[in-house]
This record gives C-alpha cells, sequence and structure tokens, in this order.
C-alpha cells in the first residue's frame, strides 16, 4: 500500500486572506498612532512649561523675594524676542532686573524643545518674563499686575492654553492653534 505525505503549509488563498486582514488592521491603526504620540508630545511639553511655572512660583515663597523665569536661547542669560521653546532659565531676583546679575542667581535652565513640532509661545504680557513675588502672585518687572496665557501647539493644530490668573496661579485649557 502507498502512502502519500501531505505537506504542511499556506496555501496562496490563505495567504492572500491572512495579507488583506493584516493591511486592513494596519490601515486602521497607524493613522490612530500617529494621533496618539501627537497628543503625546502636546502633554508632555505642557507639562513640563507646567511644572516650571510651579517651580518659580514655589522657589519666590521659599526664598522671600521675586523669582523670574525668562526665554533664553543659551541658558545663561535672557534673550529678547526668543519664544519659550527656544529655552528657558529661572532666576532669583530681588532686584527686579531684566537679566540674571550673575551665574550664581541662576536657579534652573531649561534646553530648547528637541521636537520641532512644538511650539510654546506667550501673549504680550507674558512673552519674554513671568515672574513671581514672596506671596506667590505673579507679577511684571516694574511690580504691575501679570496675567497673560502661554500656548503649546502641536504641528496638527491641536493646543493647550496654559493661562496666568491674577493671583498667579497657572490652570490649562485647551486652545485652537490653526
Amino acid at each position: 500500500m502507498e502512502h502519500m505525505e501531505r505537506s504542511r503549509g499556506f496555501t496562496l488563498v490563505e495567504l492572500m486572506v491572512t495579507l488583506l486582514v493584516a493591511s486592513i488592521l494596519l490601515g486602521i491603526g497607524v493613522p490612530a498612532f500617529g494621533s496618539l504620540v501627537e497628543q503625546t508630545r502636546l502633554t508632555t511639553s505642557t507639562n513640563q512649561f507646567l511644572t516650571t511655572l510651579h517651580m518659580a512660583r514655589s522657589e519666590a515663597i521659599r526664598r522671600g523675594h521675586l523669582v523670574t523665569l525668562c526665554t533664553s536661547n543659551d541658558g545663561n542669560t535672557c534673550t529678547s524676542g526668543a519664544d519659550w521653546d527656544a529655552g528657558w532659565i529661572l532666576y532669583a531676583n530681588p532686584a527686579r532686573t531684566e537679566q540674571p546679575p550673575d551665574p550664581a542667581s541662576i536657579l534652573r535652565a531649561g534646553n530648547a524643545w528637541t521636537d520641532s513640532n512644538v511650539a510654546v509661545a506667550g501673549n504680550q504680557p507674558v512673552s519674554q518674563h513671568i515672574s513671581y513675588n514672596a506671596l506667590g502672585q505673579s507679577e511684571r518687572l516694574s511690580g504691575a499686575l501679570l496675567m497673560g496665557t502661554v500656548t503649546v501647539c502641536t504641528g496638527n493644530g491641536e493646543g493647550r492654553a496654559i493661562i496666568i490668573s491674577s493671583t498667579g496661579r497657572p490652570r490649562v485649557d485647551t486652545a485652537d492653534c490653526a
């Protein structure tokens, strides 16, 4: 009696059906994953800036005098005309100066955002400097009231607004970046 062995494997039809199902799943999943990545970038950048504001406020209260956060390209001096995504420095500022008086007054520096798809910019009152006094209230270097909005935007038009109230407390809301 002759015994035939049957070969194992996929038929061409089975292989084609499997590839079709896989391509449909990838077609659905890849755009959703891209959206998830953009959402993560937005959340991370917003939280980084929000954490920096909380740090500035708590340092001012702890030290008992003005502490200033400013835009900086080099991490040593405040840079006028730069947006927050270029980088920033936080410095002790009891004399209310527009620049750190010496390197020892710099409390912390932040580098530019590494993701070019994220833009961080403030409206006029908070475009270059944000200061907090010993009571934790935001104020201008002149001592006047400071309120404003820093907007974090991603390449797909989604955004968050970090709104600094008259008491200095920042809160987050959605923003339209179109």
